[in-house]
């Protein structure tokens, strides 16, 4: 047999051995447990076990916590009440620069199928634009999305119980002299240093006024309320008003460019929005991933790329457990010349050494686990790291999931076994005559 199959049937042994022969795990944790050890072996040991629970702890943490935005953020999309989003598409009949008549989805197999389908709870038409807006001295760039009244009052309710500035003002509500009102994100409303009462301008950039069409059209609107919906994109570039506000502004009557449909089940949205394209017809069906796709993947992204950075301080940590069992194999080889002398197999001296490096990773993936843990409940309970306001919540969020202790339990002892390997099979192969006669 060649070296390497000969290193390989050891190893299988040493595995069964392991299993099969309690008095292994018995001998490497007395090992473990000796007062014998030197105080540097003794040190060596316990640096081996932090470093696996402080990679464990790390893991598990940032891994939470990495979960936990993503939770919050459907939870924040689900608030939006926009699980679908149906868009004609430039073929659909009357289709204008992205606009259609309001009656275009109703009268299409696609919209006989939403307005009969139990699961959809809300159709609401849209009109949405991008225009300027233009406060004090200050411009920005929005989108400007007419909605229905109802909705509006819905929007409003919800939303301004988060706000951090007054938006429930009946003065203000009501509007001074017929001025249309609109509403505008928190972040939008800092950056623009905009309070509720004030007056803005909206100009379009495309529709356009006067006898040669060359002056921009203008309305002016009184912000009635500042909205936080816990997205800092949308607080700083969608602002919301009433659909006929928005269709006096473009000055074009009964069109719409989207409708949002709200289902009873968030999760569902998927399944059904493949349902309707089946259906066909001139529209263009997104869910909510999809139209939050890029929010999604970067979390996946970063969430895979900390999970390989910090597996790499379980991988750093898992060199000492090496560097321990090598020492003590060095500072054992008496005894284990005397264990084969008294008929202990080649197998049998592996799997000690193998026991004493599952031991020490054990003990280490158990305290990291646990550690790990107790820093996420102390995260949720008492929410003491606050994030800045570019973040849609103010502290961090922290997610449990079993799972994550599972995979990285396991990823971390599959490390910590594979660290242990060398240093067993070294111990295997000492020559047994040798150590009893030098002790080295």
């Amino acid at each position: 047999m060649s070296r390497n199959e000969l290193t390989s049937t050891l190893l299988k042994e040493t595995f069964r051995s392991l299993f099969q022969k309690s008095w292994t795990v018995w001998a490497g944790l007395r090992y473990l447990k000796s007062k014998k050890n030197s105080r540097f072996l003794s040190f060596i040991t316990s640096i081996s076990m932090i470093g696996v629970a402080l990679g464990v702890t790390a893991l598990i943490v940032v891994l939470s916590v990495m979960d936990g935005f993503e939770v919050e953020m459907k939870k924040r999309l689900m608030n939006q009440d926009l699980h679908l989003l149906i868009t004609p598409d430039s073929a659909s009949p009357g289709y204008d620069g992205g606009r259609v008549s309001e009656g275009a989805l109703a009268d299409s197999e696609m919209g006989k199928k939403l307005l009969g389908a139990p699961e959809v709870l809300q159709l609401s038409p849209i009109l949405q634009t991008e225009a300027i807006l233009r406060g004090g001295k200050k411009v920005s760039g929005v989108v400007v999305k007419g909605i229905e009244q109802t909705k509006l009052q819905a929007l409003e309710k919800i939303m301004s119980e988060t706000a951090s500035s007054p938006l429930r003002n009946p003065d203000l509500a009501r509007g001074e002299a017929g001025l249309a009102r609109i509403y505008i994100g928190q972040s939008l409303a800092d950056e623009m240093d905009i309070i509720p009462g004030e007056l803005v301008t909206l100009i379009s950039p495309t529709e356009t006024d006067g006898p040669f069409s060359s002056v921009p059209r203008l309305k002016r609107f009184m912000v009635a309320g500042i909205y936080r919906s816990g997205i800092p994109e949308q607080e700083l570039h969608t602002v919301f008003s009433e659909m006929i506000s928005v269709r006096s502004f473009l000055r074009r009557a009964g069109v719409v460019s989207q409708w949002e449909v709200v289902l009873k089940d968030f999760e569902h949205a998927p399944q059904f929005k493949n349902q309707l394209r089946k259906l066909g017809g001139r529209f263009e069906v997104r869910d909510w991933m999809d139209l939050n796709a890029h929010l999604f993947a970067s979390l996946r992204l970063e969430r895979l790329a900390m999970f390989i950075s910090l597996v790499f301080i379980v991988i750093v940590a898992s060199f000492n457990i090496v560097t321990t069992l090598t020492l003590m194999v060095l500072e054992k080889k008496r005894d284990i010349s005397i264990l084969k002398a008294m008929g202990a197999r080649d197998a049998d001296i592996g799997a000690v050494f193998l026991a004493e490096g599952i031991l020490i990773g054990g003990v280490g993936t158990l305290s990291g686990l646990m550690l790990g843990f107790l820093i996420c409940v102390a995260l949720k309970k008492w929410e003491f790291i606050e994030l800045p306001d570019i973040y849609f919540d103010r502290t961090l969020p922290v997610s449990f999931l079993p799972e994550y202790y599972g995979v990285i339990g396991l990823a971390a002892l599959a490390i910590v076994i594979t660290a242990s390997i060398y240093p067993a099979l070294k111990a295997a192969q000492t020559d047994p005559l040798r150590g009893i006669r030098f002790g080295a």
